[in-house]
């Protein structure tokens, strides 16, 4: 019995894309600059968007705990989800518009420019 241990290759991250390149993995288009920071913006408009709902999410439980009857709490309940389904509709426009810019044709036209 040997206590040798294997040795890593010297550069594990060139070893995988040697691997990748030998099974003829794709290659990664070049998006440029724009594309990253559309997604960068993408991920930003999300974590607002999360970042709001649960304060309104907040503001509703304090709501309820100060609700003077179940008429009360009906009310702040169907206002809640009103206000939540308009709000996850117009994010959901926001977010489309946002996915529009992250294709590779307009992210390689606006480097272009």
């Amino acid at each position: 019995m040997t206590s040798e241990k294997p040795t890593p290759p010297e550069n594990p991250i060139a070893s995988m894309l040697e691997a990748m390149q030998s099974v003829k993995f794709p290659n990664v288009p070049d998006f440029g600059t724009s594309w990253f920071e559309n997604v960068a913006d993408y991920g930003q408009e999300v974590l607002s968007f999360m970042a709001a709902r649960v304060e309104q999410d907040v503001q509703t439980q304090h709501a309820l705990l100060h609700a003077k009857g179940v008429e009360e709490v009906q009310h702040i309940h169907a206002q809640f989800f009103q206000k939540a389904m308009d709000d996850y509709a117009a994010e959901s426009a926001r977010l489309m518009d946002l996915g529009k810019t992250m294709t590779p044709d307009t992210a390689a036209s606006k480097d272009s420019k």
